[in-house]
């Protein structure tokens, strides 16, 4: 099987000292990522997930120092702990100290001393897999623990349930004075060989990871969609409507990965929007009769109507759905109402209040 490439992120504005990092990196066997300032680079970051950042300071629309801010401070960024090397001919000890304070990994002055920088992209490559290794011990050494806690004899005693129900079927002290008592004890037999595989699975190492899952959450998202239409720009924002829920009715909450939420609706809205400039879209959600959360995104536009344009011709329906597959969820445009699309989440992602 082939090892997948560390990913490195370059963000630089100087053209010949960006490509020079990239390249050598390259050589050594590291895929190479390139922004010319901050504010592309923070793009970049979000479509890439990059185990490592070169920055440069200064730099036009955002400088270093925010596009390491908006990464450090940004729960809504997957690994947002990437190690950051800053390069700059900034030597003044105050801006170093302010690269540390914003939580910088290293800081390295130009002209770049090539071998220096390397030696410090394969240090810091490095503690972040000591890093990862040691999170995943913490985590098997869990999932180790849960059959520690367990009493010990746990099986004994269902043994002794399961088998004292199938004895009583038999009528050992003779006939039953009703049929129901049949019924009964089949129940506790079948259900305490139930609860036997329900703890043998609790004990299963895929089972646990699949619920201990650390970049799942269990959120509302409607509180989801309602912090990330704040979170954008005013002209998007006045584009986009969340539909009201009804007072009386509590949407359950979701398990899953946030980020990859997030990450699809960005590029769903941002290709929706594309179709007119008059377009505007309205975002509701209903819990279907299968328990499965449903995100509907309905477009609204004059334009629209009056060319006879729907949403196939600027969603592409593969992209969504290369970002959803991470977490099995489904998205289709509406093929009876090509203004609409569908972002579907599964019922096993849905927790219904008990």
């Amino acid at each position: 099987m082939t090892k997948e490439k560390l990913k490195v992120l370059c963000v630089e504005d100087e053209v010949d000292i960006r490509e020079n990092i990239a390249e050598i990196l390259r050589d050594e066997g590291y895929e190479v990522f390139e922004a010319d300032n901050g504010k592309s680079g923070f793009d970049k970051f979000l479509q890439t997930s990059p185990d490592l950042v070169i920055s440069d300071i200064k730099m036009p629309e955002l400088d270093g120092y925010n596009f390491l801010r908006l990464v450090r401070e940004n729960k809504n960024v997957r690994n947002n702990s990437t190690p950051f090397i800053f390069l700059s001919a900034l030597g003044a000890r105050e801006n170093v100290l302010k690269g540390i304070e914003l939580n910088a990994n290293d800081y390295l002055l130009k002209p770049i001393d090539f071998e220096l920088l390397m030696a410090k992209v394969k240090e810091k490559v490095s503690n972040a897999n000591l890093s990862n290794l040691n999170h995943q011990r913490v985590m098997d050494n869990l999932k180790n623990q849960v059959s520690v806690v367990l009493p010990n004899d746990i099986f004994a005693y269902l043994d002794v349930v399961s088998q004292t129900a199938k004895s009583l079927q038999d009528e050992p002290y003779g006939p039953l004075p009703h049929r129901g008592y049949q019924n009964d004890f089949s129940k506790i037999y079948i259900n305490s060989l139930k609860i036997r595989t329900v703890i043998y699975n609790a004990l299963d190492h895929e089972i646990i990871d699949e619920k201990l899952n650390a970049s799942e959450n269990i959120f509302c998202c409607y509180e989801l969609l309602q912090e990330f239409i704040t979170g954008l720009g005013d002209k998007i924002r006045q584009r986009i409507e969340l539909g009201n829920i009804n007072p009386h009715e509590q949407l359950p909450k979701i398990k899953c990965d946030r980020l990859v939420i997030l990450e699809a609706l960005r590029k769903i809205l941002s290709q929706a929007l594309k179709i007119a400039v008059d377009a505007q879209v309205k975002i509701s959600l209903i819990l279907d009769h299968r328990q499965q959360l449903v995100i509907i995104f309905n477009v609204n536009s004059n334009q629209l109507k009056q060319e006879n344009i729907d949403l196939t011709q600027t969603v592409n329906e593969s992209e969504v759905l290369k970002i959803l597959d991470k977490q099995n969820l489904r998205f289709e445009i509406d093929q009876n109402h090509k203004d609409s699309a569908i972002l579907t989440i599964p019922n096993y992602r849905v927790i219904i209040a008990k």
